[in-house]
């Protein structure tokens, strides 16, 4: 008998056993990259619908404030008051203010990475151009403090 045939099945079952380890292998990495792109898709669609719930609220707090009823409330508090002064009407205060959180959640969404540099660069010359307007640097000076303190250093910084 060859010698070279009693070695062929155990040249076999280890060709055999290496090609399942490979597979094995394959198999966890192929396994890992789905894992890994299922959870940036969860990330995405989170991030999407966190962005539709921000957009919905601020849309709904601009539609309650921009109101009569509201703002004869608000006319009685002296922070509202002191805000009302520095424009010609509430409604120019709700609108800016609703501007000014605009452009926070757009720097926000910039400083993710989420926006590109081209369309952040247009956002960033229209908030500077917006601030050359009186009363959105008035309204600014009033209510800075309630934004977060990178917001304030890049409005501040314009």
């Amino acid at each position: 008998m060859d010698p070279f045939l009693t070695y062929v099945p155990l040249i076999s079952a280890t060709i055999v056993s290496a090609l399942f380890i490979i597979a094995l292998l394959n198999f966890s990495t192929v396994r890992r990259n789905l894992q890994k792109q299922s959870e940036q898709q969860m990330k995405s669609l989170k991030i999407q619908s966190e962005q539709e719930i921000y957009s919905r609220i601020m849309d709904a707090r601009l539609k309650l404030e921009n109101t009569e009823v509201f703002t004869k409330m608000a006319k009685g508090s002296p922070i509202f008051a002191e805000r009302f002064a520095v424009v010609d009407s509430p409604q120019e205060y709700y609108i800016i203010v609703a501007f000014f959180d605009l452009f926070e959640f757009l720097f926000r969404l910039h400083k993710k990475g989420m926006v590109d540099s081209e369309i952040w660069f247009r956002w960033k010359s229209y908030v500077k151009t917006m601030m050359t307007v009186p009363q959105f640097k008035n309204v600014w000076d009033k209510t800075k403090d309630v934004h977060g303190h990178e917001f304030r250093d890049f409005i501040d910084s314009l």
